[in-house]
């Protein structure tokens, strides 16, 4: 025979076999007995007796287990107490542990209560110096807390701006005009809805007012802080910003300030320009069309040329190189920060450059071995001067 057929026989035959044996339970295994061997078919001993006496059975065992619990010693149960402690004891230990959760809307919420009891002493000028440690406490919590997207569009929809950001800046105290600054800067940043709504709160203006009027350093860094989270992206309040003289503003500033609030306007009038170099490169036509348009009411090109921005930027250029600046006042930042602003804005900026071009360029050309970005500048200089002589 094949063994295919031999293999085949062998499991009819298994398989017969399993059929005539009988399975029979073992309280500790399961076999097959032998098809010689008698089949079982008594039942447990279990099965043979009523569920009622079966019931009696059981409480008896466990009676019988509870009075063959051995008793303890006064010693020994004292030990265990010491080691466990009973239901009520931990009920009050659990109880004495329970934390009050609270929601970042309770908090906020909790916030805007305690600031309504210093606005006006904020407002009057007669803030004590307890109260404006609490205020700034208040305001720093609030700010921890806007760096969450949601938790400042919450803030907004609980009119934070006019409740709280609008008294501190139309308050005296610079501390508390600087924190919340620093406050606003945090809800607007990356956020759209918040700058709408504090756009249509006149925060631009304000900020604006403070900048051109305010003399301390840190008010100030704030105040260009906060309009540079709040106007960046953001072609509406850009137009805001340049109708209610930003740019002439800046310039101001360019002429006569101190440094770190003369790098932050550069940098941000850097950022404004390079935002509409960035549409060239939408390859979209009708998304670069929409913000073409968008970006059309906001000229910033020609404000730069209006308010002499171009200018004040080369004279501040020359003047640092000539050290008619103090020493302890340049540093690396502040040439670096202004040549990459040179670089940035000369194709708005080469012919008011060019008028300058006789001061500028040998000033350029000193420090062009020291910094790289210099030498993209004199190169475009050199280039567009070139070309003027060809025509």
């Amino acid at each position: 025979m094949d063994s295919e057929e031999v293999e085949e026989k062998h499991s009819t035959e298994n398989s017969n076999d399993l059929q005539s044996n009988s399975l029979t339970l073992h309280p500790e295994k399961a076999v097959f007995e032998d098809k010689d061997s008698p089949v079982t078919t008594e039942k447990p001993d279990l099965f043979e007796h009523p569920i009622k006496e079966l019931k009696a059975r059981l409480k008896k065992i466990k009676q019988d287990s509870a009075e063959n619990i051995p008793e303890l010693n006064d010693e020994h149960a004292q030990q265990i107490k010491q080691k466990f402690r009973d239901y009520e004891t931990l009920k009050k230990e659990l109880k004495a542990l329970e934390i009050n959760i609270t929601t970042d809307s309770e908090l906020l919420s909790n916030y805007f209560q305690k600031f309504q009891t210093h606005k006006n002493a904020i407002a009057m000028g007669t803030i004590s110096l307890i109260e404006v440690e609490e205020v700034l406490d208040i305001l720093h919590n609030l700010e921890y807390l806007l760096h969450h997207i949601d938790n400042a569009k919450t803030f907004t929809d609980m009119e934070g701006m006019t409740k709280i950001v609008s008294p501190c800046l139309n308050g005296t105290n610079n501390e508390i005009k600087a924190e919340a600054l620093r406050l606003l800067g945090a809800a607007v940043q990356s956020n759209p809805q918040v700058q709408l709504k504090a756009l249509e709160n006149d925060l631009v203006q304000k900020i604006l007012y403070i900048l051109s009027t305010n003399t301390k350093l840190e008010v100030k860094s704030r105040c260009l802080f906060a309009l540079s989270a709040l106007i960046r992206q953001f072609p509406a309040a850009q137009k805001v910003w340049i109708d209610h003289g930003g740019v002439e503003i800046f310039g101001k500033i360019l002429v006569d300030d101190q440094l770190q609030v003369q790098i932050k306007v550069m940098k941000l009038i850097n950022d404004l320009i390079i935002e509409r170099q960035n549409i060239e490169e939408i390859t979209d036509a009708k998304q670069r069309q929409m913000r073409e348009t968008a970006y059309a009411a906001a000229d910033i090109e020609k404000k730069v040329l209006i308010y002499e921005y171009c200018k004040h930027l080369s004279n501040l250029m020359v003047k640092s190189v000539k050290e008619e600046v103090s020493d302890e006042l340049i540093n690396d930042e502040f040439l670096e920060i202004i040549s990459e602003s040179m670089t940035t804005i000369t194709p708005i900026c080469i012919n008011q450059f060019r008028e300058t071009k006789d001061e500028l360029l040998p000033a350029v050309k000193r420090l062009s071995n020291s910094y790289q970005i210099l030498n993209v500048l004199v190169e475009k200089l050199q280039t567009v001067e070139n070309n003027r002589d060809e025509l």
